[in-house]
């Protein structure tokens, strides 16, 4: 179940990624930087077979490479609760490419 949905919010960031790049409207941006952090948890929770109750939880049983994208998708998911005042656009756009990038070539 979390499997297919991580799958599924991974579309769906990338669908409001596009959303943004034709309209540059903040909200979409938003929306998936959420998305991306939900796929990117619900992936590794997968991945290590363990129920976690928060980020921080999660992020004590992963490995150090993991680590990593869970604190870059961390970034994102921030920026979704408050916007500019978390960072510039094109540092979100930055974080977003690399987190996406790296979550296609997992293998599920």
């Amino acid at each position: 179940m979390l499997k297919n949905d991580a799958k599924r919010k991974l579309r769906e960031s990338k669908r409001e990624f596009e959303k943004y790049n034709k309209t540059s409207r903040i909200l979409y941006l938003q929306q998936a930087c959420n998305k991306l952090f939900s796929a990117v948890e619900n992936y590794l929770i997968v991945k290590y077979n363990k129920r976690v109750k928060n980020y921080q939880d999660l992020k004590a049983i992963v490995n150090k490479r993991d680590r990593m994208l869970l604190t870059d998708a961390a970034q994102l998911h921030y920026f979704y609760y408050n916007g500019k005042l978390q960072m510039p656009e094109s540092d979100v756009i930055d974080y977003y490419e690399r987190v996406y990038e790296k979550m296609v070539k997992k293998r599920w």
